[in-house]
């Protein structure tokens, strides 16, 4: 780990003065060779210097302080500790040689605060003539200064949150790294890394997914280093861990960031705080961990993730037999424990011809585009209560609809009388929100619970229908007049024919059809002021006039009723 010089400096400074007889001195060296130091003292680079004094004297002389100077400039920096220890020759006896050995270091240690706030870090020790370093008596009336100096080239952490490097020294030697410039950042949002030019795409043009994106780099005096052994660096999760994430290197590609495939996989290491990615890696720049998309349909820009399956046990969630299912916005129901999804693939709720009449309406006044609306089933959400106004997300499985060029969903609404009604509100595929895509097809469609899902072509045109015979009504003016094909189950106002240039009140239109027992006549008709008459009958069992291509419906099959709510259908079945 990177040393700590204020940790490093030693509590108990040792500073013997005044040991003026040489018995004490036997005590002042075990004192000297039992002295402790932190680890980073232990480990750290030592330097010296010496200073000379005349005989019998302890003035610091100029040269001498000159010396001292120049090297605490040169160290200043890097100073753990110092320890000044005073010398003697041996003439004289031991006690004053003790005593001139203690002047002599106090004389350098004075001048050693003069140089800045050192004295914290400073020890001071005096050996009179007991260590005689020189044959010469001359260069042994001295002062050795002792520097403890933090390592140049040390282990060093470098940290940005949870993101972390650890660079062991000697990674980039020469180069050492307290010299050197150390950039560590990581990133959670699609937006930073848009801002730094990032690719959601690996190598071969393949989208990724991220759960963690980091950049490192050391470089010296604006040039980048390369490093001689690995740096341990931790990649912080952005989302839960899932398996199948694994490690991936960036490479520029004109200037954008795409991601090359390791194959290391990313396990996951929970620290105290964080949970992270470990990974030794010998190169500097962008890494991550991702994991590749699983389909095309997945085009979601968000690199950390997108919607998921909807999950079938969530509160919010309904689906049907065939797992088409709805997820409800808040208070879209009351409850939703009577709420069911409904796949109707026989179109069953769609209105028959019987219902038509019950109704009195025609096929236009619930569905007036059908022509448009290749639909292949309808999806019902059944429910007691009225749904509110909101939006429900509709997923649709695709492999439902595979025989679906442009699968859609036509949006409903239910009409006051209770069946349903279907205007233009065409729904496409929400698309890009995330591997939901892939699965599904998902629509954001208004909570009204009658849905249509086929293929809708805008362009079509309704088709001309022609006129092929003629209704006769005997008697009976200003009736209503429905006809219902029952092959397809659409019903049509009947509207009077021209003959010979008029209006005939009496006779209606019938449309061409495949088979014209399939054609069912319903008839109202409200002129008598007392009651009401209706019929209805198959146009095939009618009277049939060749001559004038006419089906005559005659008076006396009426039947009375106060309200045309009363009427029973039988043929229409």
């Amino acid at each position: 780990m990177p040393f700590n010089i204020k940790s490093t400096i030693l509590s108990n400074n040792l500073i013997i003065k005044n040991i003026k007889m040489k018995k004490l001195f036997i005590g002042c060296f075990l004192l000297l060779c039992c002295a402790t130091f932190s680890f980073g003292q232990e480990e750290a680079i030592k330097d010296s210097m010496e200073v000379f004094f005349k005989l019998d004297k302890a003035i610091l002389q100029d040269e001498s302080k000159d010396s001292i100077t120049a090297n605490f400039e040169k160290y200043k920096e890097r100073i753990i500790k110092i320890r000044v220890t005073g010398h003697t020759c041996d003439l004289g006896s031991d006690n004053y040689n003790m005593g001139l050995s203690e002047k002599r270091a106090n004389a350098a240690f004075e001048f050693v605060k003069t140089l800045g706030e050192f004295e914290d870090k400073s020890e001071l020790f005096f050996y009179g003539e007991k260590e005689q370093k020189y044959d010469d008596r001359d260069p042994n009336r001295r002062v050795h200064v002792l520097f403890f100096l933090e390592d140049d080239d040390k282990d060093t952490l470098i940290t940005a949150d949870c993101a972390e490097a650890f660079i062991e020294k000697k990674t980039y030697k020469p180069t050492k790294t307290k010299k050197s410039t150390f950039e560590l950042k990581h990133f959670s949002t699609a937006d930073a890394m848009k801002g730094s030019n990032l690719s959601i795409n690996d190598s071969e043009g393949r989208k990724l997914y991220f759960n963690s994106v980091v950049y490192f780099n050391a470089s010296f005096e604006g040039t980048d280093l390369t490093a001689n052994k690995a740096i341990k660096i931790k990649l912080p999760l952005v989302n839960d861990h899932k398996d199948g994430f694994t490690f991936y290197e960036g490479q520029d590609q004109g200037g954008t960031i795409v991601w090359k495939n390791t194959g290391k996989a990313c396990a996951l290491s929970a620290g105290a705080d964080c949970k992270t990615y470990d990974f030794d890696w010998m190169n500097s720049g962008y890494c991550a961990c991702a994991i590749q998309r699983k389909c095309e349909e997945d085009c979601n820009p968000d690199p950390f993730g997108g919607e998921e399956n909807p999950d079938l046990t969530a509160a919010d969630i309904r689906y049907s037999a065939e797992k088409t299912v709805c997820k409800f916005a808040e208070g879209t129901y009351a409850n939703l424990d009577g709420v069911t999804v409904f796949d109707d693939n026989n179109k069953e709720s769609d209105l028959d011809v019987c219902e038509h009449f019950t109704y009195g309406i025609t096929t236009d006044d619930w569905f007036p585009n059908r022509h448009k609306m290749n639909d292949k089933k309808n999806i019902i959400i059944k429910s007691e209560d009225t749904p509110a106004d909101k939006t429900t997300r509709l997923y649709v499985l695709r492999s439902s609809v595979e025989d679906l060029k442009d699968p859609v969903i036509l949006a409903g609404e239910k009409h006051s009388k209770g069946f349903a009604k279907y205007a233009d509100n065409v729904k496409k595929p929400v698309e890009c929100l995330g591997p939901i895509n892939c699965e599904y097809l998902v629509y954001d469609v208004p909570s009204t619970g009658f849905y249509k899902l086929g293929e809708w072509d805008n362009d079509k045109k309704k088709p001309v229908m022609e006129q092929k015979w003629t209704l006769k009504v005997r008697l009976l003016k200003e009736s209503r007049v429905l006809i219902g094909n029952k092959s397809n189950n659409e019903v049509y106002n009947s509207s009077n024919s021209e003959r010979k240039g008029k209006v005939r009140p009496k006779e209606y239109v019938i449309y061409g059809c495949d088979n014209i027992g399939d054609l069912v006549v319903y008839v109202q008709n409200s002129t008598k002021k007392k009651f009401k008459l209706y019929q209805e009958a198959k146009v095939s069992e009618l009277k049939f006039k060749k001559k004038a291509n006419m089906y005559v419906m005659r008076r006396v099959k009426f039947k009375k009723v106060q309200d045309f709510k009363e009427a029973e259908f039988t043929k229409c079945k």
